[in-house]
């Protein structure tokens, strides 16, 4: 399966692409939300699409927004952000986002929510 990364911080891009190759997951990764839309838009067979919210170029919700806007057809969005404000939440939840969790998350809780993502029907 094909899980793409958009994240800015290349550390926690390494750590996040790192926890999923140990579950055989092929991972592509994007630095932003401009960079993140144009990898969506060539790749068709994504399985999930994880995000920051705070990225320059694009952030997360506006890709979001654009994605939906745009009526792109693609995997689920997982938005793994600092973020929790509870109207952002919302608004993230209107444009299509699957989930939203907050960072720090823990490695287990970060995998068992991918893994759930991908193996609902």
């Amino acid at each position: 399966m094909k899980v793409l990364i958009i994240e800015d911080s290349e550390d926690f891009r390494s750590k996040m692409r790192s926890l999923l190759e140990v579950l055989d997951y092929e991972v592509l990764e994007a630095s932003d939300g401009l960079e993140g839309m144009e990898m969506i838009k060539s790749q068709t067979d994504l399985s999930l699409i994880i995000s920051d919210l705070h990225m320059p170029n694009l952030d997360g919700l506006t890709m979001c927004k654009k994605i939906q806007s745009e009526n792109i057809e693609t995997a689920p969005i997982l938005m793994v952000t600092t973020e929790a404000n509870p109207k952002l939440k919302k608004e993230g939840t209107s444009a299509g986002i699957y989930k939203w969790i907050l960072k720090p998350v823990s490695d287990k809780k970060f995998l068992t929510m991918v893994e759930k993502i991908v193996s609902k029907p």
